[in-house]
């Protein structure tokens, strides 16, 4: 059984410019044994708290878990009326977010005052109607750092040492320049320094600026995950929330202009 899920197309929607969704390039090997997965009715949630000095910018998004034949029969999925609460439990604050307004961003829930804080670990609670209360978990991601003096740049260079923190699974590295940008991916399971090198020829064009972004172990683990054949599904093995379906993860960035 398969669970349906538009939030896959969504996540690369949303993030394209920050992640990829990489597809298998070898066959594994084959199941010893079909694993027969019960359906069990629920949300289907994916939100994103941005560490990124931008109150507002946090959101969740929230359907209605169906089966792949609901699919097809042109099912509404979109949770228009739950009830969404973000918990800090280092300081017992609490933050709830509201359904947008917006046609265009149906399901999607905001708060524009709330401003996630590195380190921080906060709890989520999604209630609507019947479905089972879903919750998840996360930890902001500390910021990514330069090694102090480490950053130096030519005009076909920039390098620079990347401080790695154990709290962070995946760091996507942006180098812009005025039309375009270069992007380096890296895991990461410990901490210590990466040096990162970006070459470049083209012309008398330079870099404007570094964007990097660092992700914690949900989201990096759902956005490489790989999807299945089936189009806006994915393997419902890969999920980071409880008592429902979906994931609920946290990054950090940091811009640095050149």
């Amino acid at each position: 059984m398969r669970i349906r899920n538009k939030l896959i197309v969504l996540v690369c929607i949303i993030v394209s410019w920050f992640a990829t969704c990489d597809l298998p390039t070898q066959p594994g090997p084959m199941p010893k044994k079909i694993i027969d997965t019960k359906f069990e009715p629920g949300l289907n949630v994916f939100g994103v708290l941005r560490a990124d000095d931008i109150p507002g910018s946090s959101f969740i998004h929230v359907e209605k878990a169906v089966t792949t034949e609901e699919m097809y029969e042109g099912v509404d999925i979109f949770i228009t009326d739950a009830w969404i609460q973000l918990t800090d439990s280092l300081t017992g604050f609490e933050s709830v977010f509201i359904s947008s307004p917006d046609t265009t961003e149906e399901g999607y829930y905001f708060n524009n005052g709330f401003n996630p804080q590195p380190g921080h670990h906060y709890l989520l609670e999604i209630l609507s109607g019947d479905f089972p209360a879903l919750r998840g978990e996360t930890t902001i991601p500390v910021k990514p750092a330069l090694v102090p003096q480490s950053l130096s740049a030519t005009d076909k260079t920039v390098q620079f040492e990347l401080q790695l923190t154990s709290d962070t699974y995946q760091y996507n590295i942006y180098l812009f320049f005025d039309e375009y940008y270069l992007e380096k991916q890296i895991s990461n399971e410990s901490e210590g320094v990466r040096c990162i090198r970006f070459d470049f020829s083209n012309g008398t064009e330079q870099p404007t600026g570094l964007r990097i972004i660092g992700y914690d172990r949900n989201l990096a683990v759902y956005l490489n995950s790989s999807p299945s054949f089936i189009p806006q599904t994915f393997h419902e093995i890969v999920n980071t929330v409880e008592n429902g379906y979906g994931c609920f993860g946290s990054l950090a960035v940091t811009e640095i202009p050149l």
